[in-house]
């Protein structure tokens, strides 16, 4: 709810997206590429994309301030807080998606969250962490060029035939996808925002120009996203439930209890009944001690509340905020 608290006070200027004169399409990847006839493909796209009748651009000042991700270490992936806390991301399997309209979905802090599109889940959340974690180096709403190849290694697929096309289809969903947030407390609803702005993929060579929305700045404030450890991450692939619990958890630097039937709306489990959600729960929380995301953990009753132990997966930042919280004597 941060971000959203930000864009009704003013402390987010949508409207800093670019620089005067900032090239729609960043050729500094393709000067490395050797081959001479794949540098040449690229480059005549390039000078296509600038040639592609964009919208006008409002004027601005020459000293205008770039909007740009913060710098993430190598080894994390960064995530937004209200994303990691709601159905979002779910914890479905790809066969189980189904397309919703206008979706009214579970989420934390006060933040209404509808979506239109095809559902997302863990493994769309893992390639969004992705493509930010690579756009970090450029102003937001700049051109960023990958290989395909890139992408999936970083995510730690496979580079078949089958893959790039399951990458395509993933690129395609995250672009189509609408987001629409209501501040509950300011009564003001946010519509139209998509967590890729724009894909562009040159079929021959393999590689994919993307833009993201400006607006995803202020979802990465100091307080408002998280950094995830990919290694960790990368650990959990195929446990679904596990993985957005990771998300979840390491979004609180100091979780607080929740109830179990909480966890399953949050979740996006399809779970029939709450008896089988907590039997799934229960072993997604026993995966997180495993993969050391928390130190302990137990379901206390008769009120049905998850409480967990982060232990020495509390990051520093986490630890200075838990610290300040704290009652002076």
């Amino acid at each position: 709810m941060e971000y959203w608290n930000n864009v009704v006070t003013g402390a987010h200027n949508p409207k800093n997206t670019q620089g005067r004169g900032m090239p729609l399409f960043d050729p500094s990847p393709v000067t490395s590429i050797r081959d001479p006839e794949l540098r040449a493909q690229l480059e005549r796209l390039g000078r296509r994309i600038e040639a592609l009748p964009w919208p006008e651009k409002e004027p601005t000042s020459s000293s205008a301030k770039v909007i740009q991700l913060p710098l993430f270490p190598r080894e994390t992936r960064p995530i937004s807080n209200d994303m990691a806390r709601s159905a979002l991301f779910s914890c479905i399997q790809g066969k189980d998606r189904r397309y919703i309209e206008d979706a009214l979905l579970a989420s934390q802090d006060g933040a209404e969250i509808r979506f239109t599109g095809k559902q997302l889940n863990q493994d769309d959340h893992d390639l969004l962490m992705t493509l930010v974690f690579m756009a970090q180096h450029k102003p937001l709403g700049a051109w960023v060029t990958l290989s395909a190849y890139t992408i999936l290694t970083a995510l730690g697929r496979q580079t078949g035939g089958l893959q790039y096309r399951e990458l395509r289809a993933d690129i395609s969903r995250l672009a189509a996808g609408m987001v629409s947030i209501r501040n509950a407390k300011a009564k003001i609803e946010f519509i139209g925002h998509h967590l890729i702005a724009k894909a562009i993929q040159a079929e021959v060579s393999r590689h994919w120009i993307y833009r993201l929305d400006p607006d995803l700045r202020s979802l990465y404030g100091e307080m408002t996203h998280t950094l995830i450890d990919w290694e960790k991450r990368r650990a959990l692939q195929g446990k679904d439930l596990a993985r957005w619990l990771q998300l979840y958890i390491a979004s609180h630097a100091k979780p607080f209890p929740v109830k179990v039937a909480t966890l399953k709306e949050l979740s996006g489990s399809r779970a029939k009944q709450l008896k089988n959600f907590r039997t799934q729960l229960r072993k997604a929380l026993d995966d997180l001690v495993v993969n050391k995301d928390i130190q302990d953990w137990m379901i206390e009753m008769p009120h049905d509340l998850v409480k967990v132990d982060r232990g020495e997966a509390i990051t520093g930042s986490q630890r200075r905020s838990i610290d300040l919280k704290k009652p002076r004597i």
